[in-house]
């Protein structure tokens, strides 16, 4: 594997408590990983502040920690191993001349890990990682949703045919979008075939969403089986403390006033279902289908602020693709992805 001695941060924010932060920290001052506190020896940590200005959190790492700040991009990344660029607030809006800037001063034979969707489209996706080939840039592209601890600790078996699938998210457009997306698509990439792409997308708003509930257009018994693995039922639970099946009982629609779903019609005949349901849990949980009609179902557990431990874990995974070159998952998937949030964008 190779060694790392300088890695460079190109970000649009630098604020308290966000992903800018909670990875720039990591990969400067250590992270927990393996049984162990680790920290990268002897590698020098530089940071470009897209749009320049001040940063008091910026200025304390510099002066304390040794962080280098360069306002000049090309700079910052000319003698760079590796590069982690990453975009204002969760990174469900990409910037393409960054992105583009970023690759295009790289040195050749480095890598790049954007945090957050890939670029504003699928045909903007895919000039990247043009971009990035043609100068022999390793490129992925991530949130920590993709490798959080899952409750309990299972996967879909390589290979197993599933017939749908679910998840239910809560938070604001596009950003719960995002993390509905960075959740499902590796469990579904592990099926019989793969992913081979989506063919039609229905969004629903209001009373369409329990509408099509009924209508069988997506499964109930995936929300029951997704919303059980859910530690943040709201409502009477959240008031005096009992248990209460929140699917089972019918109390959803009167908790989640202002639900959207997306209906995804997979190329293979798969059908696969984001919710968001704001005010009725507030983590990510899912659920599928195998063709044999087993269920399948976990939460995607992030660890409260302000640790937020869930990326130590896209740090490791970051870092190891730094040192191998080898991209954590399919492209594919970034490819994918940043097509499906450009295609929810327009509905």
């Amino acid at each position: 594997m190779s060694k790392l001695q300088r890695i460079a941060f190109v970000v649009e924010e630098f604020t308290l408590r966000s992903p800018t932060q909670q990875l720039l920290d990591r990969f400067l001052l250590g992270y927990p990983r393996d049984g162990e506190f680790h920290r990268l020896e002897n590698c020098r940590i530089a940071v470009h502040l897209a749009g320049g200005g001040e940063s008091a959190e910026i200025e304390q790492r510099r002066r304390d920690f040794g962080l280098a700040r360069e306002p000049d991009l090309a700079r910052t990344i000319a003698d760079a191993d590796a590069a982690i660029v990453v975009w204002r607030g969760a990174g469900a809006a990409a910037n393409d001349a960054l992105l583009s800037a970023t690759l295009s001063h790289l040195p050749r034979g480095s890598a790049c890990f954007v945090h957050g969707v890939l670029a504003s489209s699928h045909a903007a996706a895919k000039e990247a990682a043009r971009l990035a080939a043609s100068h022999s840039i390793a490129l992925s592209a991530g949130t920590a949703t993709a490798v959080t601890f899952r409750l309990p600790e299972m996967d879909v078996p390589p290979g197993t045919p599933l017939k749908e699938a679910l998840i239910v998210v809560e938070g604001a457009f596009p950003d719960a979008e995002l993390d509905a997306l960075e959740g499902l698509l590796p469990i579904l990439e592990r099926r019989r075939g793969g992913e081979s792409g989506v063919r039609q997308i229905h969004r629903l708003e209001g009373q369409q969403v329990w509408d099509a509930g009924d209508e069988g257009r997506w499964s109930r018994a995936l929300l029951a089986s997704a919303i059980s693995r859910s530690h943040t039922p709201q409502g009477d639970p959240v008031r005096d403390g009992r248990t209460q099946d929140l699917a089972g009982l019918g109390l959803l629609p009167k908790l989640a006033l202002s639900p959207r779903a997306w209906l995804l019609d997979h190329r293979d005949g798969l059908r696969s279902a984001l919710l968001v349901l704001d005010g009725a849990i507030a983590d990510i949980n899912f659920a599928v289908r195998t063709a044999s009609g087993k269920l399948l179902s976990a939460q995607l557990y992030r660890p409260p602020p302000p640790a937020q431990e869930h990326l130590s874990r896209l740090t490791a995974v970051i870092e190891d693709f730094f040192r191998t070159r080898q991209s954590p998952w399919p492209t594919q998937r970034n490819l994918l992805l940043a097509g499906l949030m450009e295609s929810f964008g327009k509905r």
